[in-house]
C-alpha cells in the first residue's frame, strides 16, 4: 500500500492551491482542511488525510462550495484507491464529475480520469484503465507549463504500469522511454528523484528483456544520482542489481546486492520494502541452492512480517469504510430533513405538469400516437429480452449503456453470446467499440439514444451505421436495429471461449 502511497503523494502536489480571497468563513475553513489533508499525505499519514477530506467535503455541500465539494471529492477518491477500494473510489469520481467546477476545470477532468485508469486498473480491467489513460492525455494537450509535464510523467507511468502487469514489455518500454524524454525539461538536481525511478525501471525492464549492457547503463546512472543528490530512498536499484548479476551468473554478487538492498529497506523503515527482500532472498538462496539456512530463516521473517502488515492493512480498510459509510449516513440524514419541502414542491410541480401535458395533448394528439406506438414497440421488444434473461440483470444491461459504463459490454456478452459470436464469425476482428455500437442497435436503441448515451453526435452515429452496413452488407432498405436482433437467431456454430475475447 505504501508504495502506491508515494505515488499518490506526488500526485497531490500537482494540484494548484486554492486562493482565499474573497471567500467565505466556510470556504476558507474547507480550503485549510485540504491544505492539511496534503500536509498529512506528504507524511504518508493516510486515515487523517481521509478524514480531513471528509469533513472538508462535509462543509462544502452544506456551504454550496462547488470547488470545495470537486477538489475534496478527488481527495477522498484517491485516498480510497490508494487503500484498495477501487469501486467506492469510482463512486466518489461520480461526485466529482457531477460539480460545475470539473466541468469548467481541465487539470481536474485530468486527474479524474488518471483516477478511473488507476481504479480499473487495480481492478484488473486493463483495456478500461489503457482507455481512461489515454482519455487524460487529450486532456493534458490543453494543460500548459510544469503541471503539463507533471501530469504527463503521472500518465506515462501509469501506463507503463498497465503494460508491465499485462507483460507487454515492448509498450512497458515506450511508455518508460517518453518519462526519460518528458523529464529532460528540468536538470538532473530538479527533479533527481523523477530521473532516479525512470533509470531504475529501465534497468528492470532490461534486466527481464536480457539486454545486460543496457541495464548496467540504466542501474549505473541510477546509482549516481542516488549517490550525488543523497536520495534518501535507493528503492530497489540494489535488488535489481542482484537480478542482473544473477542472470550474468555471478551468484555472490547477486547474494551480496539482494542483503544490501535489505540493509537499505531497512534502513529508511520501509516495511513493505523489508517485507519483499525476505521474499526475494528466501527464494534466491532457495532456488540456487546456496544456503537452506538463510532461506529457513528469511521465509520466517516474511511471514511474520506480512502477516503483521496485512492486518495492519484490513484494519487500514475497515476504518476509511467506516468513514465512508458515516458520510453517506449524514447524507441521508440531510436528505431526510428535506423530505417535506421536497414532497410539496413535487407536487406542486407533478399538478403543474399534468396540467400542461393535457393541454398540450390537444394540439399534438397525432405525435403523442406516434410516440406511443414506438414506446409500445420497445416495450414489448424489451419484455422479450426481459423473460430470456430475468429482470434484475437486464436492467443492470440498460443503466450500464446510458451510462457508457465499459462494463455494459462484458455484461451483454453474458447475456447474448449468441450474438456476439454471430458478430465475430462475420468479421473476427471486430473491436469492441464496434461491438458495444452494435449491442445498443439490438437493443433496439434510436440513433439519438445512442448518441446520448456514448457523448457523440447523431451524424457520428449515423456514419458508424453506415460503415457498419457496408462491412456486413446490410440492405439499405433494412431497418439497422430489426437486422441486428434478426442476426441472433440465424443457425450458428458452437461457441468457443476465444470468440468472445474482447480486445481494443
Amino acid at each position: 500500500m505504501k508504495k502506491h502511497f508515494l505515488l499518490f503523494i506526488l500526485c497531490l502536489f500537482t494540484l494548484p492551491t486554492i486562493a482565499a480571497e474573497g471567500k467565505s468563513p466556510q470556504e476558507r475553513t474547507v480550503d485549510s482542511l485540504l491544505a492539511k489533508a496534503m500536509e498529512l499525505a506528504s507524511k504518508g499519514q493516510l486515515l487523517p488525510y481521509i478524514e480531513n477530506s471528509i469533513k472538508a467535503f462535509n462543509i462544502s455541500k452544506a456551504a454550496n462550495y462547488d470547488e470545495g465539494k470537486a477538489k475534496s471529492g478527488s481527495y477522498i477518491a484517491e485516498g480510497l484507491v490508494t487503500v484498495g477500494l477501487f469501486k467506492e473510489g469510482l463512486k466518489q469520481l461520480d461526485i466529482v464529475e457531477s460539480t460545475d467546477y470539473y466541468k469548467n476545470d481541465i487539470f481536474t477532468q485530468s486527474d479524474v480520469r488518471r483516477m478511473r485508469g488507476r481504479a480499473y486498473g487495480g481492478l484488473m480491467l486493463h483495456q478500461q484503465a489503457i482507455r481512461e489513460f489515454r482519455l487524460q492525455q487529450g486532456l493534458i494537450k490543453k494543460l500548459t507549463g510544469e503541471k503539463q509535464v507533471k501530469a504527463y510523467q503521472y500518465n506515462y507511468e501509469n501506463l507503463s504500469a498497465v503494460f508491465q502487469r499485462m507483460g507487454q514489455l515492448d509498450s512497458m518500454q515506450k511508455y518508460t522511454e517518453l518519462q526519460l524524454d518528458n523529464l529532460k525539461v528540468f536538470a538532473d538536481k530538479d527533479a533527481s528523484m523523477r530521473y532516479e525511478i525512470v533509470y531504475e525501471n529501465l534497468g528492470s525492464l532490461y534486466v527481464q528483456k536480457g539486454d545486460l549492457e543496457k541495464a548496467q547503463q540504466c542501474l549505473d546512472k541510477s546509482l549516481e544520482l542516488i549517490k550525488k543528490y543523497k536520495i534518501p530512498i535507493a528503492l530497489n536499484t540494489y535488488s535489481i542489481l542482484g537480478d542482473l548479476e544473477e542472470k550474468r551468473g555471478n551468484l555472490k554478487k547477486a547474494a551480496a546486492f539482494f542483503e544490501e538492498s535489505l540493509a537499505k529497506k531497512r534502513a529508511v523503515g520501509s516495511r513493505i520494502g523489508v517485507k519483499n527482500s525476505y521474499r526475494e532472498l528466501s527464494d534466491f538462496y532457495r532456488t540456487k541452492k546456496l544456503d537452506n539456512a538463510k532461506a529457513d530463516h528469511y521465509e520466517m521473517a516474511f511471514s511474520r512480517l506480512n502477516d503483521s502488515l496485512e492486518n495492519e492493512n484490513r484494519q487500514v480498510v475497515d476504518q476509511v469504510l467506516s468513514q465512508i459509510l458515516n458520510l453517506k449516513d449524514q447524507e441521508s440524514e440531510t436528505k431526510v430533513s428535506k423530505a417535506a419541502t421536497i414532497t410539496f414542491a413535487a407536487i406542486v410541480l407533478l399538478l403543474a405538469a399534468i396540467s400542461f401535458f393535457v393541454w398540450r395533448s390537444k394540439h399534438n394528439k397525432e405525435i403523442l400516437v406516434q410516440k406511443e406506438e414506438a414506446l409500445q414497440e420497445t416495450e414489448t421488444i424489451n419484455k422479450e429480452l426481459t423473460e430470456q434473461i430475468g429482470e434484475n440483470k437486464f436492467n443492470n444491461l440498460i443503466e450500464l449503456a446510458k451510462s457508457n459504463n465499459p462494463e455494459f459490454l462484458i455484461l451483454f456478452t453474458e447475456l447474448y453470446p449468441q450474438f456476439i459470436q454471430a458478430l465475430k464469425i462475420l468479421d473476427p476482428n471486430l473491436r469492441s467499440t464496434e461491438l458495444e455500437f452494435c449491442a445498443m442497435a439490438f437493443l433496439n436503441f434510436s440513433t439519438k439514444n445512442i448518441a446520448e448515451y456514448t457523448y457523440v453526435t447523431i451524424r457520428a452515429v449515423q456514419i458508424r451505421k453506415n460503415r457498419l452496413r457496408k462491412k456486413f452488407d446490410i440492405p439499405s432498405d433494412a431497418d439497422f436495429n430489426n437486422w441486428m436482433r434478426e442476426l441472433a437467431g440465424k443457425p450458428m456454430m458452437p461457441l468457443r471461449s476465444e470468440d468472445i475475447r474482447l480486445t481494443r
